[in-house]
């Protein structure tokens, strides 16, 4: 019997299936029941099983024969995780980044960067893959547009337009990636001497990529609402910053989204002090909010960032830049000279994706287990003690505080004893001491039983 008040039924469904084929109750290339059967088993529509068939051939578990059904495909063994020996010395940023990139057996990551995989479920990519390499061959022998895939611009067009966001495909340039787009902008921009605001805490790759390049980066504190106004205008005035990197909405690492009020208030500061506003707004599906810093924009101020390795996949390095038309062209030209081109395969994989039906069953089922594990993960920091700053629903991070904790470098190579890998807040910072209290915490991963259990155990320890 299925629980109508559950998950969706095809998720339940796939679920039992892809129990039962991993617990071997079905074996190599025996078939399993057919539509038919199914729907009469679980008393659920046709369609509700065909898309959870879907699912687990998109995960290469099922395979079909015309006219024959579905069968079990071969399970492979997975292979082995490497030993938890994760190296101490010098727990800064790169010592993050290094962090995100591995995975060690019964280790939890408790900052991690991206979302959990089950939130990725209902998203056939193997099939739209196929789909979209059967269109436009032909295209693909040659270079592409300096701009990027004109189909993803155009799709991109529209998207934005439901953020109030106007942008033409001219003003759109396409890059490798969120992480990409924001190099291409420090590397045009920015030189020694250039004076550079940044949200505090900070976005610590950002962080990182700055201090590369020796230029004065200055923090503006983050509040409930957004960047603090009235810092932010003492810096525009008397400093005179030519860059201000920021996020409208789901601020890495806080959750926080500026508030309509302060979207004017930090438009009209910039513009009269002619400061330029990077906006990434890489989390942009993750919300129902409309407003940006972008929103109504002429661009004349404004250089919008977003991409989709938080929706879709990180492996899927598509990202893009909305500015106005001239600067688009010149960063265009100056992506021409680092990179020569992006990679049209990952753009037209991004376009087909967006212009199928399943993207926005997609963004209905991960928005709806954002909140879902948002709350249970929120319940559980507090059981354990822990103050977040932001309660957030839509936001894929906590900045969490806990009592009497400082992530010292003891703490964390005591944390890494107990298979807990923390963001220690400090990174988040040109401050190392300014937040030494606090750590980003993932929601997928602080949803989770293990995750309750071994940091009630690392508390109390």
């Amino acid at each position: 019997m299925m629980d109508s008040n559950s998950a969706p039924l095809f998720d339940q469904i796939y679920q039992i299936l892809k129990h039962q084929i991993k617990s071997q109750l079905y074996k190599k290339n025996e078939k399993i029941p057919s539509i038919r059967k199914l729907c009469i088993q679980y008393n659920v529509s046709k369609n509700t099983i065909i898309y959870a068939l879907e699912r687990l051939v998109d995960e290469n578990l099922i395979y079909s024969k015309p006219a024959s059904g579905f069968f079990v495909m071969e399970q492979k063994e997975l292979p082995m995780f490497k030993k938890s020996t994760i190296e101490m010395q010098n727990i800064d940023e790169l010592w993050l980044m290094r962090r995100q990139l591995e995975t060690f057996n019964g280790v939890i990551n408790v900052g991690d960067g991206f979302p959990d995989s089950s939130w990725f479920e209902g998203l056939p990519l193997n099939k739209l893959l196929q789909k979209s390499l059967q269109e436009n061959t032909s295209k693909r022998l040659r270079y592409g547009s300096k701009y990027g895939h004109e189909a993803l611009r155009e799709t991109l067009s529209l998207r934005l337009s439901q953020l109030n966001i106007k942008a033409i495909p001219d003003n759109i340039l396409l890059t490798s990636g969120v992480n990409d787009a924001i190099d291409l902008i420090i590397r045009y921009f920015v030189e020694s001497d250039t004076i550079v605001l940044v949200d505090s805490p900070i976005y610590y790759p950002l962080l990182k990529k700055l201090q590369l390049t020796k230029c004065k980066i200055i923090e503006i504190p983050r509040l409930i609402d957004g960047p603090d106004c009235q810092i932010l205008s003492e810096y525009l005035q008397t400093i005179k910053p030519k860059l201000f990197f920021t996020q409208s909405i789901s601020h890495n690492p806080t959750g926080t989204h500026i508030s309509v009020d302060k979207i004017k208030i930090i438009n009209n500061l910039c513009k009269e002090n002619n400061c330029l506003i990077i906006e990434n707004d890489v989390f942009s599906e993750y919300t129902d909010i409309k407003h940006r810093l972008s929103s109504h924009s002429d661009f004349s101020n404004h250089l919008y960032i977003g991409g989709f390795s938080k929706i879709i996949s990180p492996s899927i390095r598509v990202g893009f830049i909305v500015g106005e038309y001239h600067l688009i062209d010149k960063l265009s030209d100056f992506k021409a000279i680092l990179h020569v081109n992006s990679s049209e395969y990952a753009e037209q994989f991004i376009c087909t994706i967006l212009q199928s039906k399943f993207y926005d069953q997609h963004l209905n089922f991960f928005k709806e287990s954002l909140r879902f594990n948002s709350s249970i993960a929120l319940d559980n920091i507090k059981k354990l003690g822990g103050t977040v700053f932001h309660e957030a629903q839509d936001s894929l991070y906590y900045w969490t505080t806990f009592e009497n904790l400082d992530f010292s470098h003891n703490i964390m190579k005591k944390s890494i004893e107990n298979q807990l890998v923390f963001a220690p807040g400090y990174i988040f910072s040109l401050d190392g001491n300014k937040y030494k209290h606090w750590t980003r915490i993932n929601v997928g991963i602080a949803s989770k039983p293990k995750f309750y259990e071994k940091l009630a155990l690392f508390l109390n320890s």
